[in-house]
């Protein structure tokens, strides 16, 4: 699959990808939410570097709170299939 060449602009700056097409949309759109949680820092008076520490921070929290919901999740759905488990049991007794 050949490659596709796209430019991200990050906190001012241009970083050049080379990517596969298919991906194309999740690089733009993490562009934006990059530039969406940096605007959010803009208003603090910090250095740029503190601005993109700051929304790597956010972006991460977002990231770890999502993992630990899905977890979640899957720790429910393990003690739905035990609580199965355990009623069979109880009813070949």
């Amino acid at each position: 699959m050949s490659k596709l060449s796209i430019t991200l602009k990050i906190a001012g700056g241009s970083y050049p990808f080379n990517i596969n097409p298919d991906e194309e949309e999740l690089y733009r759109r993490a562009e934006r939410q990059v530039n969406e949680q940096i605007a959010r820092f803009n208003k603090i008076n910090l250095p740029q570097k503190d601005h993109l520490a700051m929304a790597a921070l956010a972006l991460s929290m977002e990231n770890l709170k999502l993992k630990q919901s899905r977890s979640l999740g899957e720790d429910i759905d393990r003690l739905g299939e035990l609580e199965n488990t355990i009623d069979e049991y109880l009813d070949e007794l």
